[in-house]
């Protein structure tokens, strides 16, 4: 069994549908269920459970490991909070994204589990490369703000206790995610660029865009979902590094970005200004890194990314009309059947 924290968010139902895609069966720990829209078949259903856990909590941690063997834990949980909200929230931030990995770790050696993946963020190395030149997982680190801060700490501690040879540790960090199930949440409130822009496209409202030529390496999210099953599940002779970057491996330019949404929903209105103060979608984000190099993954778990940017925004366009009905089908263009 492989158990799924963080389940019910952006990456982690995407996770949840790729490891149920290939057959396996699911602990998913999250604080909420699952959304109503999301419909799992019959199959699936037997074979995903939830238990709403707080991964700060060391007692229900234990008890979980004790009512289920678990072979796996691929560890997805964090509060992600505006960068000028570090000050006001550090402590929630630290005890989930820092503590909750400890947590988890000591309830993953003490459950007998034998891979433990982690899954971290390309936000670790800060802003090399300036957007040109690749970043290999040899880059140092380069904090900033909490949410990395307490990344760099997860990671660290996922070294120490690979070293101490408690079971097979691997690091994921994973380029920005686009696509399916990113929402509003709990521990999500700060909407990325491109969720911004597929909601005004559908509403038919204008995007007034700064940052044109800004670029990010854009990765749908069910890519990001692949190659970290891959992580998971693949056999572990074949993992010869500790850290891996999953990615599509290129950077996409706001300017691409926009008219891919553009060609999948023709009622898109967009302009770019010049003036952030009078735009409505800021692209130009910070830390402007260069594509991540992905040859480790591909080398060593034959990853090859699925979506560019306009099968992507294609895609996550379809999905999203199926979303604002209230309901998306089971397994719907999942990426198992897209290969």
């Amino acid at each position: 069994m492989i158990l799924v924290t963080g389940a019910t968010g952006f990456v982690g139902i995407n996770l949840v549908q790729e490891f149920l895609a290939l057959g396996e069966e699911v602990l998913a720990l999250d604080l909420e269920g699952f959304p109503p829209e999301l419909a799992f078949s019959t199959d699936e259903a037997k074979r995903v459970e939830f238990r709403a856990v707080d991964v700060r909590d060391r007692d229900a941690l234990s008890q979980v490991f004790r009512e289920h063997r678990i072979s796996t834990v691929v560890h997805a949980a964090a509060v992600t909070v505006p960068y000028e909200e570090d000050e006001a929230k550090a402590r929630l931030v630290m005890e989930v994204n820092a503590v909750g990995t400890l947590n988890m770790l000591e309830a993953a050696r003490d459950g007998g589990v034998t891979r433990f993946v982690y899954v971290s963020s390309s936000g670790v190395y800060g802003s090399y490369g300036h957007g040109v030149v690749p970043v290999h997982e040899s880059v140092p680190y380069a904090p900033m703000g909490l949410y990395v801060a307490a990344k760099i700490y997860s990671e660290l501690m996922c070294r120490r206790f690979n070293e101490m040879g408690h079971f097979r540790v691997v690091v994921s960090r994973i380029g920005s995610p686009y696509g399916p199930w990113e929402r509003p949440t709990h521990t999500r409130q700060a909407m990325s660029p491109l969720q911004r822009l597929m909601d005004m496209a559908m509403k038919g409202q204008e995007a007034l865009i700064y940052g044109y030529d800004s670029v990010r390496d854009w990765t749908h999210v069910r890519d990001i979902a692949r190659g970290v099953a891959l992580l998971a599940t693949i056999e572990s002779t074949r993992l010869r590094h500790l850290v891996y970057n999953v990615s599509t491996g290129e950077n996409v330019s706001a300017g691409a970005v926009a008219e891919a949404i553009a060609g999948a929903v023709p009622k898109f209105r967009y302009r770019f200004v010049e003036d952030p103060q009078e735009a409505n979608v800021n692209m130009h984000l910070p830390n402007p890194r260069g594509p991540l190099d992905i040859t480790r993954i591909k080398v060593d778990c034959d990853f090859k990314p699925v979506f560019d940017i306009r099968r992507g925004i294609a895609d996550y366009a379809r999905w999203y009309t199926e979303y604002e009905t209230g309901r998306v089908s089971p397994g719907v263009r999942t990426v198992k059947e897209e290969r």
